[in-house]
């Protein structure tokens, strides 16, 4: 009979036995298992989802997929965890990798991590240079400012005015102290026909224009240029009256780069022996055989007087080959030397007559004592050269038809 103390001994042999198989089962399941699962069990966080190999993980939010590929480089295990939300659901995974290949793609065309060959170079287009700005000053002050900017544009061989503004212009006397003003520009010697002006600007003294001009020119021969400006006070029924001018000298500005200006206006220069300009209207109605001569108004008269001051008026001297048949006159303007008269004179003229009849205007100084000092004069008729004559016979051939036209005054 087997003893009792054996039999116990077999039984817990057994037991051990059994649990030690149960342990070995249990262990090479775990070993299975974990082959095949998203992480390892032992870094305490829980996957979340579909597994992939660890090797290769993906990562989706909204519109943005990153992936996240791992090299065979051995690192140094680092504990770091990555976390999106897509759709109400969170994933989180560790990687312990210290070089990886971030690439990302969006429909909100997100910059790839890859740089171009050049990184890092310097770009000068970044870098502008700032202009250089002129100061052209004149002795002649008190008619303005122009402020410009002027440069080359070597791709298209042109000389670029940017004309910007005007500061502190002259009010005008003609239209009861209100500008209109506008700006030419002109390139001496001309290199083309073309006319270039700005816009009109209502009613100020300081115009603000920001536009750009280009002149056709190699830049070799710009040094040879003048670059002229005319600053004019806009008249809609008359000539318009030029406040000043600006000349700038190209050959002294270097323009290869962008130069900014700022130049004093000077007044502008009247032709030698020129002592002013008067506006006259001619019209002849043959059916009443009369010569109408409308005296609209007269500018810049030239007096000896300082400050320069007058009282003028014109007298006209109707003549009938070269013999004084009539006279008659303006009233007096008082202390100007830009009247406004707009005075018609009529004369009786046969129209048999009118081809030998010619006017003299003669613009007086009043003077209380005595007939007055002559300040200018100009002479209109058939055989009369330039202007003058022009005039006379545009009337011949326009009759019934007002023809106005400037002329200037000469001693």
């Amino acid at each position: 009979m087997v003893s009792p103390l054996l039999l116990g001994a077999v039984c817990g042999v057994s037991v051990v036995a059994v649990a030690v198989v149960i342990i070995i089962v249990y262990i090479l399941y775990r070993k299975r298992h974990r082959a095949t699962s998203c992480i390892a069990s032992h870094s305490g966080y829980e996957a979340v989802g579909e597994c992939k190999p660890p090797s290769l993980l993906s990562l989706t939010s909204g519109s943005q997929e990153i992936s996240i590929t791992k090299e065979n480089r051995p690192v140094q295990p680092r504990s770091a965890s990555m976390s999106t939300t897509s759709r109400g659901s969170l994933r989180s995974e560790q990687f312990t990798d210290d070089t990886s290949s971030l690439s990302a793609k969006s429909d909100a065309s997100v910059d790839s991590l890859v740089f171009e060959a050049n990184f890092g170079a310097i770009r000068p287009d970044l870098y502008p240079r700032r202009d250089v700005v002129l100061q052209q000053s004149s002795l002649d002050g008190g008619h303005g400012r122009l402020h410009t900017r002027l440069n080359y544009d070597f791709r298209t061989s042109d000389l670029v005015v940017h004309m910007i503004e005007a500061q502190d212009l002259p009010l005008s006397e003609l239209l009861g102290g209100f500008s209109d003003p506008y700006i030419r520009i002109a390139l001496v010697p001309s290199v083309d026909e073309r006319i270039r002006q700005s816009s009109v600007k209502r009613k100020t003294s300081n115009p603000y224009y920001n536009e750009r001009f280009k002149f056709p020119v190699a830049f070799d021969e710009v040094k040879d240029k003048l670059l002229v400006f005319h600053i004019y006070d806009y008249d809609k029924f008359s000539r318009h009256n030029v406040i000043g001018e600006v000349q700038i000298d190209l050959g002294k500005v270097e323009i290869s780069n962008s130069v900014e200006m700022w130049c004093d206006i000077q007044k502008h220069q009247k032709a030698s022996g020129i002592l002013g300009e008067l506006l006259v209207s001619l019209s002849y109605l043959p059916t009443a055989e009369r010569l109408t001569v409308v005296i609209m108004k007269a500018k810049e008269l030239t007096v000896s007087n300082n400050p320069p001051s007058a009282d003028p008026y014109v007298r006209l001297t109707l003549l009938v080959e070269g013999k004084k048949i009539k006279r008659k006159k303006t009233s007096v303007i008082r202390g100007s030397t830009n009247p406004v008269w707009n005075e018609a004179l009529t004369f009786n003229v046969p129209a048999d007559v009118l081809p030998k009849v010619g006017l003299e205007c003669c613009v007086m100084d009043h003077d209380l004592i005595g007939h007055g000092e002559i300040i200018g004069r100009c002479m209109l008729g058939p055989e009369r050269p330039g202007k003058e004559g022009n005039h006379w016979n545009e009337m011949l051939h326009n009759q019934r038809k007002s023809n106005a036209m400037w002329h200037n005054l000469r001693k």
